[in-house]
């Protein structure tokens, strides 16, 4: 998220560049208020990490990069939410390729990485239980997260935002 100072752009940095390089300005990407449904996933993830046990937290949020594991196909998933093409065919701006490629190269070893923690600590039955609840709620909101994206996408295309 934060980058290496003089080396690597921040996460935050790399998506208002994104935003950027396709007509945004940095004072309309911080000047628009988050649809309904971007507000209550973050309100969602944020109570989580901050009331949750730890790993019920990481159930929370590490679900999200889990979901852009290329290598859940290994664990038979049939279809993958990220299709990597999308870095090597030129259909997006270079800004928006940094973006993506760093969230991408992330999304493997933060997930595994995470379930490993939380398959250590959720010690019993009903602790795993519990990350597998809060997963689910996780996807719900993530799902209504990624509607509101392409909501917000329409906007911005129909000059409504």
């Amino acid at each position: 998220w934060y980058g290496i100072p003089g080396k690597e752009k921040s996460h935050h940095e790399l998506l208002l560049r994104m935003g950027e390089s396709y007509g945004a300005s940095r004072s309309d990407i911080y000047g628009t208020e988050p649809l309904k449904a971007t507000t209550r996933a973050v309100e969602f993830w944020d109570f989580a990490a901050r009331n949750f046990s730890f790993y019920e937290g990481m159930a929370a949020m590490h679900s999200l990069e889990l979901i852009a594991n290329r290598n859940l196909k290994n664990y038979g998933a049939k279809i993958g939410y990220f299709d990597p093409s999308i870095l090597e065919d030129g259909s997006i701006t270079k800004e928006a390729l940094a973006f993506l490629r760093e969230g991408y190269s992330a999304d493997v070893s933060h997930s595994e990485k995470a379930l490993d923690l939380m398959d250590k600590y959720a010690d019993s039955h009903d602790k795993k239980q519990n990350c597998m609840a809060v997963f689910l709620r996780s996807m719900e909101e993530f799902s209504d997260y990624l509607l509101a994206r392409l909501e917000r996408g329409e906007l911005i295309e129909n000059k409504q935002h």
